[in-house]
């Protein structure tokens, strides 16, 4: 339901006080969802801005039309109901009015030797049905959602059918990236998140508030020692000067903010806030409660901080007898003259607490606290930080779109498609340096599918990163005897293999090439097609059955310069020097054949020794155009 503000009733009390005196009976019109209960022995109701509300109604055994016992046959049926209190004055024409809906969550029937019984009805405020059992979800990830989205959402799941209202006004207008509520309920997720984004979150009797304060409504007077029985002023010192920092990873940026003063309009609460300011120096710096991407957010959460201490400093609690209070209204408190029927103007106050009680008789007391009505905040709101723990996740998507090697990944509670954020991924030796700009250490990210550790930066459910991949049944292998094998394969299935009972394999993703490093002193190159060694402009080409060496200059030699003995066979054996050919020894070169030896020469054949022998088994021809022999 949508929140409709209600008409101010201000005026209307302040004329009754005048009129009609200093106390007036109190009149309740109890509904439960249509039904009137029209007798009652006792109400009392416990307001809290800053905590949910409770409320005892005690009826006698009839009251419900038919007498009750323990069976609690007629009473049992309001359990889960929705109840609707109206505060008025008794037989005062026109009088002012103040609702309270709640939820009857318990029924309880009280007797003894001396009574036939009551029966005692409990509840609590709408928020109750926020704060049933912890839950886990999450928002955005995909894309940013507005803070109104995420508010509107999870309040729409506890305050259904339309019973209960609710506003959502946040002053934050930037993105939320991504939030998760993290094993709490809606109620504890709601108000730590609006603690953390400088929102203001309370019920006030009538209606939910999440976002900035409303517009309120007209100060209601009260003056002690006419509706105000008791007045005690408060004045404390706290520690506001809280700082927060916070990290932006896509940018690397660290960030803060400067000072963030919260303003103090009344005089008491600005001496107090100012000898707070003196009185304590000691540095506070803690990590903000939000996901801070710029220096802008990390302001909004440290002054929502500051702002929900500051409040504190001047407190105003007392009794009344106006039934008319409730969380945040304000009131302006005035000072009876002593020996006078004129009053003078205290201060405006904003009621953060009040205690109604109400009898039979219409007899009311009203206990309150207050804060100064102008800093714009309102106490904490009670939580507690959700204690994340790491959780297993599936990569959906490993297509960065500013290409810094993050993934978003998908926990097991997330359903309809939702997902994280981009999130980082840990890697061993991650970093740059003056060489190497990017990716230097190990570079490997995730691929879809693939299941992950997750982890989160400072336990915050908003800020999860990835520590590591993980095999499960249906991917791993490996260990055995020995668990002797370590390797490392991307996923086309190029493979790097080290075997601690063997050697070293670096294979592609074909496995016809290969290079095998045995353990043993010999290492194997293999492909199934060609092999190519560069250096330069030298390279040697292994393919099919050919070797082909291309070089300025080749040389085979024994290390040391020299070997024993160098072979080189072949059916058709071809050296081929385009300038010269050379073959040389020291000791003797012999040319043999076991058929044929033909030397040619085009242009001329010279042999030149100290002794040349010429022999032949059979016949020896010497032929020439003309033959010379000295």
């Amino acid at each position: 339901m949508s929140y409709t503000k209600q008409t101010s009733t201000a005026e209307t009390i302040t004329n009754c006080a005048s009129e009609f005196g200093v106390s007036h009976l109190t009149q309740l019109n109890i509904v439960v969802e249509g039904t009137p209960i029209k007798h009652y022995v006792h109400f009392l109701l416990e307001q809290s801005a800053a905590k949910q509300h409770h409320f005892t109604l005690t009826l006698s055994h009839d009251s419900l039309g038919s007498a009750q016992d323990h069976q609690l046959e007629d009473a049992q049926k309001l359990l889960g109901k929705r109840i609707l209190v109206m505060f008025s004055y008794k037989n005062i024409p026109d009088s002012p009015s103040r609702d309270f809906v709640g939820v009857i969550t318990d029924i309880d029937f009280s007797t003894d030797q001396t009574s036939l019984g009551n029966i005692i009805i409990q509840g609590s405020s709408p928020t109750a049905l926020l704060d049933a059992a912890p839950h886990i979800q999450s928002f955005g990830g995909k894309q940013p959602v507005s803070l109104k989205t995420v508010a509107d959402s999870v309040i729409k799941e506890g305050l259904t059918g339309g019973k209960y209202e609710s506003r959502v006004e946040p002053s934050y207008t930037g993105g939320v990236s991504y939030s998760c509520q993290y094993d709490e309920t809606h109620y504890n997720f709601l108000a730590r998140t609006a603690e953390a984004y400088g929102e203001q979150f309370y019920y006030d009797g009538a209606v939910l508030h999440f976002g900035k304060l409303p517009i309120p409504e007209k100060p209601i007077n009260l003056t002690v020692g006419r509706d105000v029985n008791h007045l005690q002023v408060s004045m404390k010192t706290k520690h506001v000067k809280r700082s927060l920092y916070g990290y932006n990873s896509s940018t690397h940026e660290n960030l803060t903010t400067g000072a963030t003063p919260i303003s103090h309009q009344s005089s008491l609460a600005k001496a107090a806030y100012e000898l707070s300011e003196k009185t304590y120096q000691t540095p506070s710096l803690r990590i903000a409660p939000i996901k801070a991407s710029t220096h802008k957010d990390i302001e909004t959460a440290q002054k929502s901080t500051n702002g929900s201490v500051a409040v504190s400093v001047f407190t105003t609690s007392g009794s009344t007898t106006v039934p008319f209070l409730y969380p945040g209204c304000l009131v302006e408190m005035n000072m009876r003259k002593p020996d006078s029927a004129e009053s003078s103007y205290f201060t405006k106050l904003m009621v953060i607490e009040i205690t109604h009680s109400v009898d039979a008789l219409g007899n009311y007391l009203g206990l309150f606290k207050a804060i100064a009505a102008d800093t714009g905040y309102l106490p904490t709101p009670e939580f507690h930080m959700p204690n994340t723990k790491q959780q297993l996740a599936i990569v959906t998507d490993n297509k960065d779109p500013q290409g810094q090697g993050r993934v978003q990944v998908r926990f097991d509670w997330q359903t309809n498609g939702n997902t994280s954020e981009w999130i980082r991924v840990g890697s061993p030796d991650a970093g740059g340096s003056e060489q190497v700009g990017k990716n230097r250490g190990f570079m490997a990210i995730p691929e879809i599918g693939d299941q992950v550790l997750v982890n989160f930066v400072h336990g915050h459910p908003d800020r999860p990163l990835v520590v590591t991949g993980l095999f499960h049944g249906k991917v791993a292998g490996g260990g055995g005897s020995g668990n002797n094998i370590k390797s490392l394969t991307s996923k086309s299935g190029h493979t790097v293999q080290l075997n601690d009972g063997g050697g070293i394999t670096v294979k592609d993703k074909t496995g016809g090439n290969h290079i095998v490093v045995d353990g043993n002193n010999k290492v194997t190159v293999t492909s199934s097609q060609t092999i190519v060694l560069t250096n330069g402009k030298a390279c040697i080409t292994l393919e099919g059955d050919e070797i082909t060496i291309h070089a300025d200059k080749i040389t085979l030699a024994k290390s040391g310069g020299e070997s024993s003995k160098i072979e080189i066979k072949g059916l058709d054996t071809t050296l081929f020097g385009k300038t010269a050919l050379k073959m040389q020894s020291d000791t003797m070169a012999q040319l043999a054949s076991k058929g044929t030896t033909d030397i040619q020469a085009t242009a001329g054949l010279t042999t030149d020794a100290a002794t040349t022998t010429m022999k032949s088994k059979a016949t020896t021809e010497i032929k020439g155009a003309m033959v010379n022999i000295n």
